[in-house]
């Protein structure tokens, strides 16, 4: 683990437990040092590690989990995220077939078809 990851670990614990205390990403990048993108992907290697039990919504911003109702919330909003872009790679392949079943005849008609 690098001095950074520790930094952000530490904060959270110390001072962001729980949903009511967290911290927005934006003021938690600026009090670090560094940019928004590399505090959301150094988040999410520390959770996908299992480095650091760490919840994070649109509103409050990021939060050191403390309860398991914190966590079930934090994991049921994953498994939504996860539910929902299935489903939107689905339908992006069903609309790529769509697309290439459209082009087909146009390509019947340049060879005189």
């Amino acid at each position: 683990m690098n001095d950074l990851e520790l930094k952000i670990i530490i904060r959270l614990r110390n001072h962001h437990r729980g949903k009511d205390n967290a911290i927005h990403y934006k003021e938690l990048a600026i009090d670090l040092g560094i940019n928004e993108r590399e505090l959301r992907d150094i988040v999410s290697n520390l959770v996908i590690d299992g480095k650091a039990c760490i919840g994070s919504n649109c509103t409050d911003g990021y939060f050191y989990i403390v309860t398991d109702e914190e966590y079930q919330h934090t994991r049921n909003e994953i498994m939504s995220r996860i539910k929902k872009l299935a489903k939107r790679a689905k339908g992006l392949r069903l609309s790529r077939m769509f697309d290439k079943q459209l082009e087909e005849p146009k390509q019947l008609n340049l060879l005189g078809v």
